[in-house]
């Protein structure tokens, strides 16, 4: 059996909507003489919970340990908009009636949702289970999810009822707001433990097993079911915290070696015994001393050897740590490989104390919390791996001392906000599975749950490519994807470096964390899923992507080739080979008639304009995309009467007068700038937008250049220089961006 989800209802920055969190099936861990040494056992094991800070990820775990451990809540445990909700509705039914009894309002309450699934095998134990199990579903062998329903209530709610219309009848102020702000502090107290309500037993709060049919499970204990081991986050590491969880490694191992223990215990008798021998003597000593304070009542002295077990354990072993040859104290080292090395020796002290087959009768849960604090990138990205390892060591020498091999079954659950650990989780177990996204909207977290059918839905027939694609190039770029306040998808290395630099330059979006993710071509279309999954502002900059025949590429036609822009016909029987009009770089000044060959564009019109497969590349009427937090420009209007067919040349004909476009451009292409500026026999930097496509076309190998040129330009400017424009499509983008954040 195993945990499949938990749904979280108003508990601290949960609501009522998108507050499932989904964990992965443990696979059984075991060292067989076959095994692949190289297969990763923990990946496929891992749950990862990812999220920027304060965004919800440790309140999983709290809440996991308040139901098992049976704890009471406190007021700050319940959600704020929520309690504000319920105040309002009190609030109203008080000045319409302030003799109410609120009979038509609840009463603040959590509740929770754990869904356990069984395959129900010869070898589960399901006793722990047997309330919320049907004769039906036992005796069908087939697998089975249980629900468990978790309802924390006031003992006392007609109590709680009485209280709040207390508060709105005693207390009045002639400012409102401040009233209101008084009314509500009361309303809040009521839910601490301070409180001077009613309690039962106690407690301000019973706590309820309920199944679907809402009956109550009177005895049902959750810690009996499920086992919870924290790791939790060192921000602050203590002195002596390697030697803590070594220590507490040896110490079991030593008390479940009986020939090691009665080995060490013998020596301690031996031990004490020459303790007495030697001190002994002074006892005379001393106690003559003593013999002149009271001579008619003489006080003795004796000293013994007084050594135990238990106090060898805990102080009286130094822990000395290699670095090669060397032996070095543990306050040189580092604090990330001392958080590694914690975490490491926490691990080892779980799979040694697991208890063989418990994973038949209850439900293993491992979480460790924010494991990259004081680790460099490179061993956050290995981090995964070097546990993996671990485990398999530990299991291996624990299993050489046993009798009867161990078996290891446990959900590890991972709560992180680096990128690192998330890429390592992805390309460990090769799939964006198992990961829960955690965001706050409105001040509650959303839950989003990953899987690889949200990223590339499993009815496309390309889904193997799309996604080995998408994990190939995302690899390095996670950050963007998970932690940013938004992110704009750009194809290339112009708009990647010009776009960051004014992102700098703005008023308002400079105070936003907003990634630039270079998705290297028109594949804007592959992350649209993912964007539109993780609810984060995503504006996709693409290109139009104009078609022109070969002829206004400046490229010459072949001869079996039919052209209707230029004229060409091939020869056909009796009729003779027409040759087309001189080949040239066309300037687009009306898209009737026209396509694109933007893939993202055409996938678009089909979901979001209804339109057919066939008419999905024409560009007659096309207009930005907007789908939720997704936002798609590009060039679509004409600049000084041409289309651009790309962000290089929209940027020139928004800034063909710019004297640092025409500078970069003269170091990029002399040739090709010097002959554009004289095209048709007219010196003039107006030649610029009548020749653009013909200018990016040929920076076409150069794009690197001359963004990397134009940016020195910037950077080096002196105040009150004329900075480049950006066209207007990206300035629209941009303004959207802002209305999101």
């Amino acid at each position: 059996m195993y945990l499949e989800s938990i749904t979280i209802k108003n508990y601290r920055k949960f609501r009522s909507l998108d507050n499932t969190i989904c964990f992965v099936q443990p696979s059984v861990i075991e060292m067989g003489i076959d095994e692949d040494q190289t297969k990763s056992v923990i990946a496929p094991s891992t749950t990862l919970i990812i999220g920027k800070n304060n965004s919800g990820k440790t309140t999983i775990v709290n809440a996991l340990k308040m139901l098992c451990q049976n704890v009471q809540p406190s007021a700050s445990d319940f959600n704020l908009s929520y309690l504000n909700e319920l105040f309002s509705q009190y609030k109203k039914q008080f000045e319409e009636n302030p003799a109410t009894k609120f009979e038509d309002v609840e009463t603040p309450n959590l509740e929770f949702t754990l869904r356990v699934k069984i395959d129900f095998s010869d070898d589960d134990l399901m006793t722990h289970l047997s309330p919320f199990i049907s004769i039906s579903e036992k005796g069908n062998g087939k697998p089975v999810t249980v629900c468990i329903i978790v309802k924390v209530v006031l003992a006392e709610e007609a109590a709680f009822k009485e209280e709040v219309k207390n508060i709105f009848s005693t207390i009045s102020f002639d400012d409102r707001e401040l009233e209101k702000k008084q009314h509500f502090e009361k309303f809040h107290s009521l839910l601490s433990k301070d409180t001077t309500l009613i309690k039962v037993d106690g407690n301000l709060y019973h706590i309820l097993f309920v199944d679907l049919s809402d009956e109550i499970a009177e005895k049902f204990s959750l810690k009996k079911l499920i086992n919870i081991k924290e790791i939790k986050a060192n921000r602050h590491l203590k002195e002596g915290v390697l030697s803590d969880v070594f220590n507490k490694i040896v110490s079991f191992q030593f008390s479940n070696d009986t020939h090691s223990r009665t080995t060490l215990e013998k020596s301690i008798l031996g031990i004490n015994k020459q303790i007495s021998l030697d001190v002994g003597a002074k006892s005379s000593d001393i106690s003559q001393v003593l013999g002149q304070v009271e001579n008619s009542n003489k006080v003795d002295l004796s000293l013994s050897g007084n050594v135990s077990y238990d106090a060898i354990m805990k102080g009286l072993i130094k822990y000395n740590f290699m670095d090669g040859d060397d032996y070095i104290p543990e306050d040189q080292f580092g604090l990330g490989y001392i958080n590694l090395l914690n975490i490491i020796g926490e691990i080892i002290h779980f799979v040694d104390s697991y208890e063989d087959k418990s994973h038949l009768s209850r439900i293993n849960l491992l979480f460790i919390e924010e494991p990259e604090a004081f680790m460099h990138p490179q061993m956050q990205e290995f981090f995964i791996k070097r546990i993996d390892n671990a485990v398999k060591k530990a299991l291996e020498i624990a299993n050489s001392y046993a009798a009867n091999k161990k078996i290891l079954q446990c959900q590890l659950a991972i709560t992180t906000h680096s990128s690192h650990i998330v890429n390592s989780k992805i390309h460990s177990s090769n799939t964006f599975n198992n990961l829960n996204y955690l965001t706050s909207i409105n001040r509650c977290t959303k839950a989003i749950n990953l899987t690889d059918e949200v990223v590339v839905s499993n009815e496309d027939e390309n889904k193997k490519e799309k996604l080995n694609f998408i994990k190939k190039h995302i690899k390095y770029k996670i950050s963007e994807l998970f932690f940013s306040d938004a992110v704009i998808f750009v194809e290339g290395i112009t708009e990647e470096t010009l776009i960051n630099y004014y992102l700098e330059k703005h008023q308002k979006l400079s105070n936003h964390y907003i990634s630039v993710f270079n998705i290297n071509g028109a594949h804007g279309k592959l992350y649209l899923p993912l964007a539109k999954k993780l609810s984060v502002p995503s504006l996709i900059v693409t290109d139009l992507d104009i078609k022109r025949e070969k002829c206004e590429k400046n490229e010459k036609h072949n001869e079996s080739e039919v052209c209707s822009i230029c004229g060409q016909q091939p020869k056909d029987g009796d009729t003779p080979y027409t040759q087309g009009k001189e080949k040239d770089y066309v300037q687009i000044t009306d898209l009737s008639g026209r396509t694109t060959t933007n893939a993202t564009l055409k996938e678009l019109n089909v979901q979001l304009q209804n339109k057919s497969e066939t008419d999905s590349d024409k560009l007659d009427d096309i207009d930005f995309f907007e789908d939720e937090n997704i936002y798609v420009v590009f060039q679509k209007d004409p600049i000084q009467k041409q289309y651009a067919t790309s962000f290089e040349e929209a940027l020139i004909l928004t800034n063909y007068n710019n004297d640092f476009i025409n500078e970069v451009l003269k170091e990029c292409k002399p040739n090709i700038y010097r002959d554009t500026l004289n095209y048709n026999g007219h010196n003039s930097r107006e030649n610029l937008f009548s020749r653009s496509y013909m200018l990016q076309k040929k920076l076409s190998d150069s794009k690197s250049d001359f963004s990397n040129k134009l940016l020195f330009k910037f950077l080096s400017a002196e105040v009150g220089e004329d900075l480049p424009k950006l066209p207007n499509y990206l300035e629209s983008g941009l303004k959207w961006l802002e209305s999101k954040l």
